[in-house]
């Protein structure tokens, strides 16, 4: 759709676009401003253009496409300008305009490419149901078999895989923790970010050592004519970022954030806060018997990001950047009970950082080649010191855990034609792990427990990769085979991946793909210092080994159609996936037992998406089918439900946007989580200590109650002057309020017992509940 309004002079037009080709748009401008464009018919293919302001000046509007589509507008005089791609653009995002298959897959900005992934484009993105600015992670669930079982930005599950399945990268580094405030929020400021590029099932050969999906994030990379940047906050957080060219070749990019609850508590965060601790604090609170008894709680939590980039174009054909990230969270919580002389303390640090160095050169007319190399190091600290008595008992629990990454690749690209194009590559990766958890407990400065265990090792990791990729728009076929050599446990592998789709008539196509996978790494549950409880970080990265922590390996086939016509795109998507080297503390499988087995997954499912389009609105259809099945020969011998497991996923979402206000809604059903009920409550008769006994004859043969909410949205673009521009947005999460169960445990309560004033031990349910209705406000500014 494209419009343009009233002409108020020569200068400064009222215009809106919308989706609109970017042909259209160009010759609209030469129209209204009287001016003249030259450029190759080939660069403006299958461009798209959304931009409404009234009063705008053409130089306005010629910044705004060449912020939003890589055009440069190079003027001659006052009439005359010849576009080109941006220096950069000869060889990324241009070949990024090439790939691309279905526009505004779902909603705008987000693209669906030839080889099945779907990109995001984040400074496109439409207001989606309960965000009032893009979140990178939080974007990736409107697309079907994207799912968030706990309710977190970060706790992505794709097709069945957990999120340390889950490959992340950010600008080559590859990522250990993606979260802030404990996942609510993830942790890449959108601002600075290009393209968020999602890989579901037939992956790119050139990715490797993780069994799921693949998020692969990019920042952006052009070179300004001036300085930009912005500014703004919510009620969780403030940022700012600035772009600053050095030269017409060098620029740098930085961008911050930092929440402020420890310095001001609003009602966002506040509620946020309910969620993400409710269990911690009932915990702590249940070990007061007598429920008289006064108590003091100080719980400081707060998060940072900082991100820095320099890009160097040395030539059209050459580019280099050099890229840097940092992630803090940092938690400290203070529990006392006065009258009983206990205290509690409990300090937890997460760091994240990360190096990298990209260099991108086009060798020749058909040859292209691309190197990265990359340092990325996570730490988690944690040390809980309990109190009990004026020190009659202490408790002292000390976690650590690091990964330690460095790697580097090197792939080089031929185009054989305009059809055909063939890559060769090598990774390198030496990945160095470690963990400690010991727990310590003195009576009466007697040491009567002293637990230590810990482990660490480096694993080596040599991969070759080819892919081979075909496009004559009636055929489109991405394959590639990777070959990795994991040195720790000597072992080699081969991985196929295919994806191919055939065109059947103008507006219908067919798709297949599959792909098979090896992981060394995993997040595994701890028990001996899960004093924080099961959302707090009581999982540690730990390597591949030939004892308890075996190679996780998967393989994954879908079948499926794609529709794309007269505004209508529907996507249905059958696949199965086979896991097979996981263990029962794999991060979540079973949270419910310490035993420790073996086993392997099965899962099938089927993804459905229904868009339309009419005019400014825009409705879809978000369905996913799942059967998430395990078997642990140890605990029970026959398939089971996953602990994320949900077979129905349903949601149906709206977008409007009318002259600078943009509005959304949507709403989710699901099936409820499965969870193991407790099979007997066992009080010793001699000390009256209680055992809970799960009914592990029927792991997860229970269902919570069915999660469903509604979400809304609006914003309202507005501009100070000529280049100041400012939004105003709300959002409410939850707008009725429904009491959704996340997670069911079970835990024995102390009560005193008001006959004998002895204490005694009843069963006690623990519920997890998610988000009531959350209330948000942002206003950002832009220059």
């Amino acid at each position: 759709m494209c419009l343009t309004m009233s002409i108020f002079s020569q200068e400064k037009i009222d215009i809106a676009f919308l989706n609109a080709p970017i042909l259209d748009v160009l010759k609209h401008t030469e129209s209204n401003y009287k001016v003249k464009f030259s450029y190759d018919s080939n660069i403006i293919k299958e461009v798209y253009f959304t931009f409404n302001k009234k009063k705008c000046h053409l130089e306005e509007l010629l910044t705004e496409i060449e912020t939003q589509v890589s055009l440069q507008f190079n003027k001659v005089d006052d009439r005359y300008y010849y576009i080109s791609v941006f220096k950069e653009s000869k060889f990324n995002n241009y070949n990024l305009l090439k790939e691309v298959q279905i526009s505004n897959y779902v909603t705008l900005g987000i693209n669906k490419n030839k080889n099945g992934s779907i990109s995001i484009l984040p400074q496109q993105l439409g207001v989606l149901p309960g965000l009032t600015e893009p979140d990178v992670l939080e974007s990736l669930k409107i697309i079907p078999g994207v799912q968030s079982p706990n309710e977190t930005a970060s706790g992505i599950y794709i097709r069945g895989g957990t999120p340390d399945q889950n490959l992340i990268y950010w600008d080559g580094i590859k990522m250990y923790y993606s979260g802030h405030f404990f996942g609510t929020l993830s942790a890449f400021n959108p601002y600075t970010t290009k393209k968020i590029t999602l890989s579901k099932s037939g992956t790119q050969a050139r990715y490797g050592n993780r069994i799921s999906g693949v998020i692969d994030i990019k920042t952006q990379e052009n070179i300004p004519s001036k300085v930009t940047g912005g500014f703004g906050f919510n009620m969780t957080h403030f940022d700012a970022f600035l772009k600053i060219p050095l030269s017409k070749k060098v620029a740098f990019t930085t961008s911050f954030r930092r929440s402020f609850a420890d310095l001001i508590n609003t009602f966002t965060f506040d509620k946020l806060s309910k969620r993400v601790f409710q269990t911690f604090d009932a915990n702590q609170e249940r070990r007061i018997i007598n429920k008289s008894v006064p108590f003091e709680r100080d719980n400081r939590f707060y998060f940072a990001d900082y991100t820095a980039k320099l890009v160097i174009k040395p030539s059209d054909n050459e580019s280099l950047s050099f890229n840097f990230l940092y992630t803090k969270n940092k938690l400290t919580n203070n529990f006392k009970i006065p009258s009983y002389q206990d205290d509690y303390l409990d300090d937890l640090n997460i760091t994240n950082r990360g190096l990298s160095f990209l260099w991108n050169k086009k060798l020749s007319t058909n040859l292209t080649q691309n190197f990265k190399a990359y340092y990325s190091n996570f730490r988690l600290n944690y040390t809980g010191k309990y109190n009990y008595i004026n020190n009659y008992l202490i408790r002292h629990s000390i976690k650590n855990n690091s990964v330690r990454d460095l790697g580097f690749s090197y792939n080089i690209n031929y185009s054989l034609n305009s059809k055909t194009n063939f890559l060769f590559g090598y990774d390198f990766l030496s990945n160095e792990t470690s963990y400690k958890l010991n727990y310590k407990a003195d009576i009466n400065s007697d040491n009567v427990i002293n637990t230590l265990q810990e482990d660490s090792g480096t694993n080596n990791t040599h991969s070759f990769f080819t892919e081979y990729l075909y496009d004559n728009n009636d055929w489109r076929i991405n394959s590639g085979i990777r070959l990795n050599y994991f040195d720790k446990i000597n072992k080699t592998v081969i991985e196929p991946r295919l994806y191919i789709e055939k065109k059947i008539n103008n507006g219908f196509s067919v798709k297949t793909s599959l792909e098979q996978k090896h992981q060394t790494l995993s997040q595994i549950i701890e028990f001996q210092t899960s004093s924080l409880g099961f959302d707090l970080e009581n999982q540690v990265w730990a390597q591949v080994n030939d004892n308890n922590i075996p190679l996780q390996k998967s393989f994954q086939f879908s079948l499926g159609t794609v529709y794309n016509r007269d505004g209508w795109k529907i996507d249905f998507e059958p696949y199965l996936k086979y896991i097979s080297g996981m263990t029962s503390q794999t991060r979540g499988y079973n949270d419910q037992t310490t035993d420790f087995s073996n086993g392997k997954g099965e899962i099938f499912g089927i993804d459905v998406l229904i868009n339309k389009k009419i005019g400014n609105y825009r409705t879809w259809i978000n369905y996913s089918y799942t059967k998430n099945k395990f078997k642990f020969i140890d605990l029970e011998n026959k398939f089971f439900p996953a602990n994320h497991d949900i077979t129905n996923y349903f949601s149906w979402s709206h977008a409007f946007k009318f002259n600078n206000f943009e509005f959304s809604f949507g709403w989710k059903h699901r099936t409820g989580n499965p969870y193991t009920d407790v099979r007997q409550f066992i009080i010793n008769p001699s000390s009256g200590t209680p055992t809970i006994v799960l009914n592990t004859d029927n792991i997860n043969a229970k269902r919570l109650p069915k999660y469903h909410r509604l979400d809304t949205s609006v914003t309202y673009s507005f501009n100070f002057s000529k280049r100041w521009k400012a939004k105003l947005g709300f959002s409410i999460l939850n707008i009725y309020n429904r009491k959704n169960i996340l997670r069911r445990t079970f835990t024995a309560i102390p009560v005193v017992n008001n006959d004998n004033n002895q204490v005694i031990y009843q069963l006690g349910k623990i519920d997890k509940l998610s988000l009531g209705t959350t209330p948000n406000l942002v206003l950002r500014i832009s220059f």
